[in-house]
């Protein structure tokens, strides 16, 4: 298969990202709920990535063939995906076009037109099309928000935007290896203190605790262990993939703990120093009390107003 390198595929397969879970609700198949918690998902895949600093989206769509799909142990800290990062530039986009316009328009407008003038036309999208027809259809200056988008490696701040559509954003760290984020439910206490990590994702399909990936200044790669590595203690205590996160969380915080490791058939030992879990979990809600306009605005972005 030949490979085809373009910097649109943010458009071509994010935008899609993005209209997948909105197709949902607007079809009446899942509540307006359902799908906050479907997009509290994407962000918290988003913000996991730590490749989402070093990679601009455009970079990583014209790149897709020698990265994207050629991912090494170095991937979760050089690369972002054109899916869900396009996905997040595209909610950015479609609120930020219906707020500026006061919702005269929207991205759904943006892709009425790609159809009608590519779409229906059979006809190619040039790389440099895109932009000025989005903000032909927006009717407005968006070329600071897509070039931030596209060319940048800032996190866009989605909280405002989505507290001007009626919805509350919250990150946090993960409470546990399979939190992927979600609804905000009320806790009768505060939220507990992070819980100290060792920077580290460890492979699925091992009992062990095979490290598949060592993230960026995370406290494990500040010790000196690397990808492939094979924990097998904790401070004397066995470790396994079950039972490592929770060996790690009790550490008192800013201590140090021996761990031992097997990098291949060598058994090493490090002085490692947990670290804080990231506030990198989302979730989000619908807020009661917000002002009718936001709500209309709300209601018209999820059940497909405009």
């Amino acid at each position: 298969e030949r490979e085809v390198h373009t910097r649109l595929l943010w458009v071509f397969e994010g935008f899609t990202s993005y209209y997948d879970d909105l197709a949902l609700v607007r079809s009446g198949l899942i509540s307006p709920e359902d799908y906050l918690e479907l997009l509290a998902a994407t962000i918290t895949r988003f913000m996991r990535g730590n490749g989402r600093h070093k990679q601009s989206l455009e970079a990583s769509s014209f790149d897709a063939w020698t990265k994207f799909y050629k991912q090494d142990e170095s991937a979760p800290n050089n690369i972002v995906s054109y899916y869900t990062k396009g996905a997040i530039v595209a909610l950015a986009l479609d609120l930020t076009i219906r707020r500026d316009t006061r919702g005269e328009r929207s991205l759904d407008h943006v892709m009425r037109r790609l159809w009608k003038d590519y779409g229906k036309m059979d006809r190619g999208l040039g790389e440099d099309e895109i932009e000025p027809l989005i903000a032909e259809v927006a009717g407005l200056d968006l070329s600071d928000f897509l070039d931030r988008a596209l060319r940048g490696t800032a996190d866009l701040d989605l909280s405002p935007l989505l507290a001007a559509f009626g919805v509350e954003m919250c990150l946090r760290p993960a409470r546990g290896g399979d939190d992927q984020g979600g609804l905000i439910t009320p806790r009768e206490e505060p939220e507990p203190t992070a819980p100290p990590v060792l920077g580290v994702r460890l492979d699925p399909a091992a009992k062990e605790a095979v490290l598949a990936y060592v993230l960026d200044d995370g406290a494990a790669q500040r010790a000196g262990l690397a990808a492939g590595d094979t924990i097998v203690a904790v401070d004397g205590i066995r470790a396994q993939a079950a039972n490592l996160d929770g060996l790690v969380a009790t550490i008192p915080a800013e201590a140090s703990v021996r761990v031992h490791a097997f990098r291949r058939d060598e058994l090493l030992e490090f002085q490692v120093q947990p670290q804080p879990a990231a506030a990198d979990t989302c979730e989000l809600g619908l807020i009661a009390e917000t002002s009718a306009s936001a709500a209309a605005r709300r209601d018209a972005w999820i059940q497909g107003g405009g």
